[in-house]
Formats: structure tokens, C-alpha cells, sequence
């Protein structure tokens, strides 16, 4: 405390101030800026900021210290600014020493820029006074006076800051520390330490300044929406608009939205408030290959409308695959869509004026369905029917036995149809038809007659082939009935078959050495009579070199004495004919030409009275068909060696009774 109100001062030398009981020290010289008041003794003013590093100093150095302190309170006052830190502290001068009489400076703590300043007291022991008139610490930041303090912490006495923590709004904070001329208390001179503060750089929340703060200074001015990070902020805006050059404003942009979600929400600007005037805004949705997009409006639905014009000023159209399938405006909400498509526009236009709330709706997606498979007959059988189908899946089709699968006039193998992504199928359902096995081949020597309807030849038709008789006979394998042989039936492989032959028709074999008409007397030649037609069917008349006969050995080889051969082919065609017993009628019917002739290699023609080997193999062009002539029968392998036996043992007329094949008779 000062002079009046109870302390004792012993005087002042050159304006300085001591106590009673100091000892004046030498050489002291006057402080110009004193002003009469006396300084506390032995505590220079040093920076707020820095601690003394003076300890206790011995008495024989105390001395030294008071011809100090003058000069240092001659530089007490003014500002004091704190490099900029994230961090630091804060004390009185010499603390924790008492800090000095008559003194008052301000610290200026700055922080970087997007941080705010957080001060809390860790110790505070300032002289206590109603309304901190004496000694004080003051804070302030952002142009706002945050408090004044004195006293201690802990005590009632004056207004110490406790545990409160001081924040600022920008990145500055001034704490101004002022002290009065002494710290005396009832005629005793109290020694108080001072502070200690610690401070410390938080994150400045921009965009909670925009709205709470009311200076200007500190608002970000983000135009729509504001969001902040640890040292600073960046603006963006609401859907449908675009950020301008300046970071800060916005301009409706929505020219060119894409939503390629498999669901969403989709609105006009603003809404449920009014949509700003002039827009041309083109919403795109577009989801994935067999995907369908439905749409849903919400409530309210509000577009400028007239009553007598349909949407004159404002309206929403839709297209989907660039089909339009609505215009809307006014306040009736559209009915739900099933736009049966992957991809959709909606295209919504606005005048210069209205104030109507606009529109939204809910899109959602649902996995394309193809129709249910339908056949066309009864014959056609859909393999695994499914109840539903939809986006790649497929069936397949196939046909009851005996029937084919055709498309358009196409016989298939196999069908199988895909969904599609638009909903259909890939390809068009097949119909079935009955297989066909076409006209049944022809049998040479033989024919054919329908056992089931005539001249159907689809699957099960039934045909039996024959040979004509008595001439021809079908060849039969041992154990198996002609009958059986013949009958072939219309797979359902498309083909006749035979159980046994397979697809192989039967053959019909010539019959040999059964006239039609036998020869119903046996004697020679000579005494002889006319033979009848049929009785020798195998005899073969020609007219090579000179008139000659020989024997039919089947439907394409004659048998021919080689003497009835020429030496040399005259360049004549060579023919033989038979069927008849008149020469004369012989030479009238029709010849049949000789492809090839083969002479017995053992004959010799140039020796008329050898006889040995005359014999020669006439090969006709072509098969005969065998009517009234018969091949004559040639021995087996089997009746070749009975005949050696029976010849050898004089047992001809055995062998004749055994022999299996019917063999004419020599006379």
C-alpha cells in the first residue's frame, strides 16, 4: 500500500523509495520516470514473459541488486508481444519473487491463424482489493473485456480467476498486468508472488463463428454450408449448386446430375422451399444392365401451373431410353412409375418468377423380369420350368421322342433362350415337329407296302419289304423269318431300322435252278420235243461270232463257250438276250450289252480239237431284272465236296437225294 494509508517510508534520495528500516545504498541515482513513487527494493521489472533467474541472493550481493532496480523500472509499461506459438506461459515479473511496485504492461499472445487462444492460471497471488482497484491482471481478446482479477486463488478476497479457462475468438489475447505504487496492509509491506499462466493454441471452429459470432471479422461467409478442420474451414454447397471462384458463394448448377445408385432421392433445388427462378436443371439416373428404375413421388408435389394451359410456366418431364412418359406440374403428385428401363432423365424447367416448393421423389430398382415361357404345341417340353424369370436367366426346351425342334424352317439341335435386360427373351419359343424319315429307300427285285397309313412316313409308320416272287427271294439270316426281315419302322432318330438289319434294306436274292415251268419229261435231244417257255429259264442266246449259247449264272454274268468269242472286238457292240425259246423272236427283243468278257486262261483258240477250258464269263453293263430267265444254280463249296465223295464212291444218286441245292438234270 501507499503513502496514506499507514506505511512509513524514510524519505527518497534523487526520487527513489525505500523502506524504514533499508539502508540507503551508495551511488543511486534519480529515476526521470518515477514520478516520486518509491519502487519496490531489490525487484527490477523484467518481461512478463521470462522468469528472473535471480535466486536467493547472498547479503553480500544484495547491494548490487539495488543500484539495478531504478534502471530496470525506467523500462516498465508499453506492450509485450509473445512470438507466435501453439504453446506457453505466461508470469509477473521475477515470479516467483514479488513482483515490483508501480508497474503495468500488457502481453499480447498470438497464436497461428485458425487457432483461438485457451489461458488457464496455474498460480495467481495478486494484493486483493474491491474491484481489483489496486493490483490486477486484466484480460481481453477479441475486442471484449473478459475480466479482472486480483487476489488468490482460493481466497473470497478480491476476484481471483480459479480454474476458469479463458478462450478467445480469434487468434489474440491481451493480458495486461498493473500494480499500484506499494503492497502494504496495516502499516506490514506484503511480499506477493505474482502468476504463472499457461496458454495454449485450440482449434478455431470457423463455421460455429459464422453462426454464433456476430463480428463480421470472424465469420468464414460461407454462402451455403461450412465446414471446419484443425486450422481452418472450406465452404461447399447444397445439391444443384456449384461453388464459385471466390470458394465461398454458390450458383444453382443442375445441369448435368448422374445418380448411378441402385436407390436414392432426387429433388428440385431448395425444396421443400421455393426452387430459384431460370433453371434448367437435367437430373440423369443410371443403373446397372437388367436393372428397371421405379419411381415414387413424395408429398408435397408443387409446380407453377395454369388452369387452362397445361404446364405453361414450370414442369418436369421424364424419359426413359429417350421415350417421354410423362409431363408434370401443379399440385396433383404423379402416380408411381415403372419406367421399365436402366435409364432415365428427368428433365425440369422454371420460368423467372413462381414461389411453388417443388418436387421430390424416391427411385428405386428392381432385377428385370422376362415373360413366362409359353410353348406352342403340346410336343415342345420346357426342361425345369421356374415360376419366374428374370435378368440372364434361361431355359431350354426340348421336344416329346419322335419329334424335332424347328425354327422358322430350320431342324435344331438344341434351343436355349436368355432374359434379356429389356425384359424379353433372345430368342422366339421353337415348335416341335413329328420326325420325318422321308420316302422309304427302293428295294431292287422287291418293293414295299405301308403296314400302318399309306404313305405316312413319320415317326412309328410301319412299311414291310418283299421280293418279287417266284423269281427273287429275300435273303434271310439262319433262325430269323423273312417277315421279320422286311419290317422296318420310323425312329424317332428320323431313320427306317430294322431290329436285326438295322438301317441296311434286306436284299433280294435271284432264285436259281427252279423254272416256273419244269420240264415235265426227261429225254435226250434227238427224238426231242419243242421246249416250252420257262422250262430252261438260265439259257442265254448270242450273236458274237456267230450264233451261240451259254447259261444265266445270276442278274449281270453270263456263262459262254469261249469258241462263241471272237479273236478280236470288230468295234460291234456284243450283246445276248434271252427269255424266249424261238431264235427268231430272241433276235427281236431287246440285247443287253456286255461290259467286259473274261476267257478261261487255259483255252487255247488257235487249237480248234482242245477242248480243255473252252469257257469264257460274259459280265452284262447292267443288272437283268429276272422275269420269265432264272440263273441256273452253281455247286456250294459244301455240295462240291459231297459230289467228290459221291463220284468216288459211285454214289451219284445219293449225292442227288442230299444235296441241298437243286441241280438240273443231265439229259
Amino acid at each position: 500500500m501507499g503513502p496514506g494509508r499507514g506505511g512509513g517510508w524514510k524519505g527518497s534520495v534523487r526520487g527513489v523509495w525505500w523502506p524504514l528500516d533499508w539502508t540507503l545504498p551508495w551511488g543511486v541515482t534519480q529515476c526521470s520516470s518515477c514520478k516520486g513513487r518509491p519502487p519496490h527494493p531489490g525487484t527490477p521489472a523484467e518481461n512478463m514473459s521470462v522468469r528472473s533467474r535471480v535466486g536467493r541472493e547472498e547479503d553480500a550481493q544484495r547491494w548490487l541488486l539495488y543500484l539495478l532496480v531504478p534502471a530496470l523500472f525506467c523500462r516498465a509499461g508499453g506492450s509485450i508481444p509473445i512470438p507466435q506459438r501453439l504453446f506457453g506461459e505466461v508470469t509477473s515479473p521475477l515470479f516467483p519473487k514479488p513482483y515490483p511496485n508501480s508497474f503495468e504492461t500488457t502481453t499480447v499472445i498470438t497464436v497461428p491463424t485458425g487457432y483461438r487462444v485457451k489461458l488457464v492460471f496455474q498460480h495467481f497471488d495478486l494484493e486483493p482489493s474491491e474491484g481489483c482497484f489496486y493490483d490486477y491482471v486484466k484480460i481481453s481478446a477479441d475486442k471484449k473485456n473478459l475480466g479482472r482479477f486480483c487476489g488468490q486463488l482460493g481466497s473470497p478476497l478480491g476476484n481471483p480467476p480459479g480454474k476458469k479457462e479463458f478462450m478467445s475468438q480469434g487468434n489474440k489475447m491481451l493480458l495486461t498486468f498493473h500494480t499500484d505504487f506499494s503492497n502494504e496492509e496495516n502499516g506490514t509491506i506484503m511480499f506477493y508472488k505474482g502468476f504463472l499462466a499457461y496458454y495454449q493454441a485450440v482449434d478455431l471452429d470457423e463455421c460455429a463463428s459464422q453462426s454464433e459470432s456476430g463480428e463480421k471479422e470472424l465469420q468464414p461467409q460461407c454462402q451455403h454450408l461450412c465446414h471446419n478442420y484443425v486450422g481452418g474451414y472450406f465452404c461447399s454447397c447444397r445439391p444443384g449448386y456449384e461453388l464459385q471462384k471466390d470458394r465461398h458463394s454458390c450458383q444453382a448448377e443442375c445441369s448435368s446430375e448422374l445418380y448411378t445408385e441402385a436407390s436414392g432421392y432426387i429433388s428440385s433445388l431448395e425444396y421443400p422451399r421455393s426452387y430459384p427462378p431460370d433453371l434448367r436443371c437435367n437430373y440423369s439416373i443410371r443403373v446397372e444392365r437388367g436393372l428397371t428404375l421405379h419411381l415414387k413421388f413424395l408429398e408435397p408435389f408443387e409446380i407453377d401451373d395454369h388452369q387452362q394451359v397445361h404446364c405453361p410456366y414450370d414442369q418436369l418431364q421424364i424419359y426413359a431410353n429417350g421415350k417421354n412418359i410423362g409431363e408434370f406440374c401443379g399440385k396433383q403428385r404423379p402416380p408411381n412409375l415403372d419406367t421399365s428401363s436402366n435409364a432415365v432423365d428427368l428433365l425440369f424447367f422454371t420460368d423467372e418468377s413462381g414461389d411453388s416448393r417443388g418436387w421430390k421423389l424416391r427411385y428405386t430398382t428392381e432385377i428385370i423380369k422376362c415373360p413366362q415361357p409359353k410353348t406352342l404345341d403340346e410336343f415342345t417340353v420346357i426342361q425345369n420350368l421356374q415360376p419366374q424369370y428374370q435378368f440372364r436367366d434361361y431355359f431350354i426346351a426340348t421336344c416329346k421322342l419322335g419329334y424335332q425342334l424347328i425354327e422358322g424352317n430350320q431342324v435344331l439341335h438344341s434351343f436355349t433362350a436368355v432374359c434379356q435386360d429389356d425384359g424379353t427373351w433372345h430368342r422366339a419359343m421353337p415348335r416341335c415337329k413329328i420326325k420325318d424319315c422321308g420316302q422309304p429307300r427302293n428295294q431292287p427285285n422287291g418293293a414295299f407296302r405301308y403296314t400302318t397309313t399309306m404313305g405316312v412316313n413319320t415317326y412309328k409308320a410301319c412299311i414291310q419289304y418283299y421280293c418279287h416272287e417266284p423269281y427273287y427271294k429275300m435273303q434271310a439270316r439262319a433262325g430269323s423269318k423273312e417277315s421279320e426281315q422286311g419290317l422296318y419302322t420310323c425312329t424317332a432318330q428320323g431313320i427306317w431300322k430294322n431290329e436285326q438289319k438295322g438301317e441296311k434294306i434286306p436284299r433280294c436274292l435271284p432264285v436259281c435252278g427252279k423254272p416256273v415251268n419244269p420240264v415235265e419229261q426227261r429225254q435226250r435231244i434227238i427224238g426231242g420235243q419243242k421246249a416250252k417257255m420257262g422250262n430252261f429259264p438260265w439259257q442265254v442266246f448270242t450273236n458274237i461270232h456267230g450264233r451261240g449259247g451259254g447259261a444265266l449264272l445270276g442278274d449281270q454274268l453270263d456263262l459262254l463257250l469261249a469258241p462263241c468269242i471272237p479273236k478280236r472286238n470288230t468295234g460291234t457292240p456284243w450283246m445276248c438276250s434271252w427269255s424266249h425259246t424261238n431264235v427268231e423272236e430272241l433276235m427281236k427283243l431287246a440285247n443287253h450289252p456286255i461290259r467286259r468278257v473274261s476267257i478261261h486262261p487255259d483255252y487255247r483258240q488257235d487249237e480248234s480239237h482242245n477242248f480243255k477250258g473252252d469257257i469264257a464269263l460274259l459280265e452284262l453293263e447292267n443288272s437283268v431284272t429276272l422275269s420269265y430267265s432264272l440263273p441256273i444254280c452253281l455247286l456250294t463249296a459244301r455240295d462240291f465236296l459231297w459230289a467228290r465223295w459221291a463220284v468216288s464212291r459211285n454214289q451219284l444218286g445219293s449225292w442227288r437225294r442230299c444235296s441241298t441245292t437243286s441241280v438240273p438234270s443231265a439229259q
